[in-house]
């Protein structure tokens, strides 16, 4: 104990070693947590957080400056470089937009980071440098539009996060970052895309430009074709300012439909170029010039203040005028006529001519009826051998007849045949027979006898039986006088009878031996009564009332239907004609006698005539139908019922505009209002610069759209319209008469010394075909008449001279008025004036004029039409230009270029001839020299404007981060191609429907290909 106190100042308490040892292991482990694993953790993950929030607005700026420049620039043309091949020829606009978002992330997240502490956190891409690097870059990139493409749904795959302590690696997250941008960029694109496509569609191929073209086309040139059927003169029913006013007043629909709006510039432009069509539209110069473009075309300033959206009609509209959904009714023509005279002069056969119809009516089936009964009979002898060595050679039989009258009762005739004549006879027949025999050289002869005695009956009956076209019906009274007209009535057909089946077989007693004998010869006969005088006058009076009835039938049908060649009008009344067949012939529910079933067989054989006729028409419109075919084919049209489907088309898309495709969307800003932009904002076939277009670069002529307007059938006919209507034999060198006559009386009206050598050729071949039409008739009168030659040659004469000139005198002939002055030239000469008879050589006359005006000698060689018409339509210019290039033409030009025909005529047989049709064939390209799409959304700053642009200028990048920009390919111009066909049908007469300037083909701006005056594949491209 001692020691331990004398130890105690050398010693540490050990209470307060241990408070220093827990003190010091506190210390320590402050010092640990503050700098230890735990706290960097927490540091990153702090930091990540933040970074990965600052990535996703990064995100959303990239896409925002993305979208911008791609709208700016957008590719729409993949080029074939390294980089440009990174876009797909399928999506190169969205490809295009990935890669821009992607260069435009990355370096972006170079700057963004976050540091807590010691520990900064940063994101970002993998490295791409090379094509294919970038290529796998892009498909972490995904696009999508939402709220109808109003805004853009982009997700980023594999964006990289790391945390580093002192450049140390704590921590690393690979994240994928979805954002939603307020971006219309997809949706302009797109909207752009599918206006494009709709430009390019055909009226077959569905809503578009093609349609709402064919829409504004036809009633133009209905309206305008029927003007110059009415007189108006008009050179060209269908021109180029047409086809122009027309593609932009559609271009503006279509741009409605697309977006929404319409350019208004475009708007004004349109309504001025229409204003401008109006003044002019009368005139024949059709020529696109500057001064229309400085007219017409809107300067750029000129954009200012438009506002709006005011919808562009054209001023013709046809919708109370002419046009396809009007009727055109089609009657029979002279079928009736001709049937009729084929009636009265067509050879004496059945149900073919009047007199072998009247036959039919009178014809009665004859027959004798017999009957027999033995009341005596002797065996026959046996031959009587003279003996066993000699053998029969011959039988030989003899017969004696002795006839008494008798009180036999007559055959009994049944209840359908009606009893002429009846006797019986008591016969006694005896007969020797007489057999040789021979033996050797020796002949000898035996015979025997034997009587036979017969009670015979004859009755002679007969049995109405006509068998014309008169409907079956039961005829009371035959066989005694009367009737409507009187007359025997078959009343004489008893005594022929029995003379043709008595008395020519040697009288009754021989047809009672031949009846006991079994022999009778003929047993039935036909027999034709005797027709009364005033038959054939009867008859004649009761079918001009048909023949007048037949002639006013008719049909309506839809002009449309008949300008596209799609109905078949002769097919239709014989179709009518047939269903109303009994109500037309009335027959009788019986018949009063004989007579009155000649009449009624005779009405039904008129009917039938001219419904054959009309089926003979019927199969002669639907071969000229196969050449039309073939001429719509030649000029590109698939067929008339693909004409007629482009005419329904546009009538279905002439109403108000198809329903828009720019529905507005709703992203987190609001509706997206687009506003198209065009630039020049008015397509003109003429030149402008960039003062009139922006888009043009500077220096630069441009052609904006450029039209192809082919007129089928122009004047005179040529290839195509002689081809349909077979105007000779030696097809189309050939044209016919009517042509030939009118382009003569054109030429008459000029006076020129280039157009009399034509003009002289031409009226000599006129005339030469004028004459084979009057020996023609000559000979057609003779045949139809009983005249002498003096007086035939005096009546055709008469006839010929009511017309003065021979181009007078072949229309007279093409149109049937000849005809009928030459039958009443001939009635008049002949013994007492006679309608029918008029009517019967007037018909004749017709044929022998078709016939011939379809052969070699009543056609005219075409190049001599086309030498006058070319001279006059020269000469009518000139005067026209003389008189004042914007102004209405003169009386003059109406009188030569007017006169000239053109179009084709349905069915254009003489006396037969419903209307007139005429074809264009109309083809529009066209391109933007800029388009553009300008947006309150989207924009850089809150209310700025997003534009979309097109100029066909090439799109660079710079890829690698050089400086400078790579060529990814190019925004192609929004440029179009269409076409659509227009058919017009005036009615019959005049001088047709079509374009009479002489031109066939009318092309305007640099077709086939519109943009620069010196168009290459790069010209007119921004910095080349």
């Amino acid at each position: 104990m001692t020691r331990f106190a004398e130890d105690r100042r050398a010693r540490v308490p050990f209470a307060l070693v241990g408070v220093l040892l827990l003190v010091g292991a506190s210390t320590f482990a402050a010092v640990v947590d503050t700098r230890g694993p735990d706290r960097i953790d927490r540091d990153a993950d702090v930091a990540m957080e933040r970074v990965e929030a600052a990535t996703t607005e990064t995100i959303r700026s990239a896409v925002g400056e993305a979208s911008r420049a791609a709208a700016t620039e957008p590719v729409t043309e993949p080029a074939a470089t390294p980089y440009g091949r990174l876009l797909s020829d399928a999506r190169p606009f969205r490809d295009a937009l990935r890669l821009r978002i992607y260069l435009s992330l990355d370096d972006r997240l170079e700057t963004t980071r976050y540091r807590r502490g010691d520990v900064t956190a940063v994101a970002s891409l993998p490295e791409a440098t090379t094509p294919a690097e970038l290529g796998r870059a892009m498909d972490r990139i995904e696009v999508k539009g939402v709220g109808n493409g109003t805004a853009v749904r982009v997700t980023v795959r594999n964006v990289t996060v790391s945390a580093r302590d002192d450049g140390r690696l704590v921590a690393r997250e690979h994240r994928t970052r979805t954002v939603t941008v307020a971006t219309p960029v997809l949706a302009l694109h797109d909207r752009t895309a599918t206006f494009e496509t709709r430009l390019n569609r055909t009226p077959l191929d569905g809503p578009g430009l093609g349609r709402r073209l064919t829409a504004r086309l036809y009633p133009i040139a209905w309206a305008r074709g029927y003007a110059q059927y009415g007189g108006v003169p008009i050179a060209n029913v269908v021109a180029t300012r047409h086809v122009e006013t027309s593609t932009n007043a559609a271009l503006l629909t279509a741009q409605r439909s697309a977006f929404g709006r319409s350019d208004p510039a475009g708007r004004r432009a349109t309504r001025r170029a229409t204003l401008e069509l109006g003044v002019r539209d009368l005139t024949a110069a059709t020529e696109a010039d500057s001064s229309w473009a400085d007219r017409v075309v809107p300067r750029p300033n000129e954009r200012r203040n438009a506002s709006g959206n005011t919808s562009v009609e054209l001023p013709i509209r046809g919708r109370d005028g002419p046009s396809p959904s009007h009727r055109i009714d089609v009657d029979t023509g002279v079928a009736p006529d001709r049937a009729a005279t084929g009636l009265r002069t067509e050879a004496v056969r059945s149900n073919r001519s009047l007199d072998g119809l009247f036959r039919s009516a009178y014809r009665v089936e004859a027959e004798l009826l017999t009957s027999s009964r033995q009341t005596y009979d002797e065996p026959r002898p046996e031959p009587n051998t003279p003996g066993e060595e000699w053998s029969l050679e011959t039988t030989d039989v003899t017969m004696s007849a002795e006839v008494d009258a008798s009180s036999a009762p007559a055959p009994d005739s049944g209840s359908e045949r009606h009893r002429f004549e009846t006797f019986t006879r008591h016969v006694t027949l005896d007969r020797t027979v007489a057999w040789t025999w021979r033996r050797g050289n020796r002949t000898i002869t035996t015979d025997g006898e034997w009587t036979e005695r017969y009670r015979v009956g004859v009755a002679v009956v007969g049995e109405y039986a006509p068998n014309g076209t008169a409907p079956d019906r039961p005829t009371r009274q035959t066989f005694e006088r009367g009737g409507p007209v009187g007359g025997p009535n078959l009343a004489d057909v008893p005594g022929k009878a029995e003379r043709r089946l008595v008395d020519e077989q040697g009288g009754r007693d021989d047809v009672a031996v031949a009846v006991a004998n079994d022999s009778l010869g003929v047993h039935e006969r036909t027999v034709y009564g005797d027709r009364p005088s005033a038959l054939r006058s009867w008859v004649n009076a009761d079918l001009a009332e048909l023949r007048g009835r037949l002639s006013n039938a008719s049909v309506g049908v839809d002009a449309g239907r008949i300008a596209t060649y799609t109905a078949n009008p002769p097919e239709r009344l014989a179709d009518d004609l047939r269903k109303r067949r009994m109500a037309l012939i009335e027959p009788p529910d019986r018949y009063r006698g004989a007579a009155d079933r000649a009449r009624v067989a005779a009405r039904a054989a008129l009917v039938d005539a001219t419904i054959r006729r009309l089926e003979r028409r019927a199969d002669g419109h639907e071969e000229r139908r196969r050449a039309f075919d073939r001429v719509l084919g030649h000029a590109g049209i698939e067929s008339p019922r693909s004409l007629r489907r482009t005419l329904d088309a546009g009538r279905r898309s002439a109403g108000p505009a198809n329903a828009s495709l720019a529905r507005e969307g709703t992203p987190p800003t609001g509706p997206v209002s687009v506003v198209p932009d065009g630039s020049p904002a008015y397509l003109t076939v003429a030149s402008v610069s960039h003062d009139r277009a922006v888009g043009v670069p500077p220096s630069r002529s441009y052609h904006p759209l450029s039209s192809e307007n082919v007129n089928l059938f122009v004047a005179p006919y040529g290839d195509a319209a002689d081809s349909v209507a077979g105007s000779g034999s030696n097809g189309s060198s050939r044209t016919r008469l009517r042509t030939a006559a009118q382009a003569l009386n054109a030429a008459d009206g000029v006076e020129n010394a280039s157009i009399r050598e034509p003009r002289s050729d031409l009226r000599s071949a006129v005339s030469g075909s004028v004459a084979t039409l009057r020996a023609g008739s000559r000979h057609t009168v003779r045949s139809e008449t009983q005249l002498s030659r003096p007086s035939v040659r005096e009546a055709v004469t008469a006839g010929f001279d009511r017309w003065e000139s021979p181009a007078d005198r072949a229309l007279a002939a093409s149109n049937g008025s000849l005809a009928r002055a030459i039958a009443v030239e001939a009635d008049e000469r002949a013994s007492g004036a006679d309608p029918a008879r008029v009517d019967r050589i007037e018909a004749r006359l017709e044929t022998t004029f078709g016939r011939t005006l379809a052969t070699r000698a009543g056609t005219v060689a075409q190049e001599r039409v086309n030498a006058t018409v070319t001279r006059v339509r020269e000469r009518a210019m000139t005067d026209a230009a003389d008189a004042a290039t914007d102004r209405l033409l003169t009386d003059r030009l109406n009188g030569t270029l007017g006169a000239v025909p053109a179009g084709l005529p349905v069915a254009p047989v003489p006396g037969y001839w419903y209307a007139t049709i005429n074809v264009w064939s109309v083809s529009v390209r066209g391109a933007y020299a800029r388009f553009s799409l300008r947006t309150r959304r989207g924009g850089p700053t809150p209310g700025g404007t997003l534009r979309y642009v097109r100029d066909g200028s090439t799109v660079r990048l710079d890829v690698d981060g050089d400086g400078d920009g790579e060529r990814l390919g190019r925004d192609e111009r929004v440029d179009f191609e269409t076409r659509t066909a227009v058919a017009v049908a005036v009615p019959a007469g005049r001088d047709g429907v079509g374009d009479v300037d002489g031109e066939r083909e009318e092309r305007a701006g640099t077709w086939p290909r519109p943009g620069c005056t010196s168009w290459a594949a790069t010209a007119c491209r921004d910095g080349e």
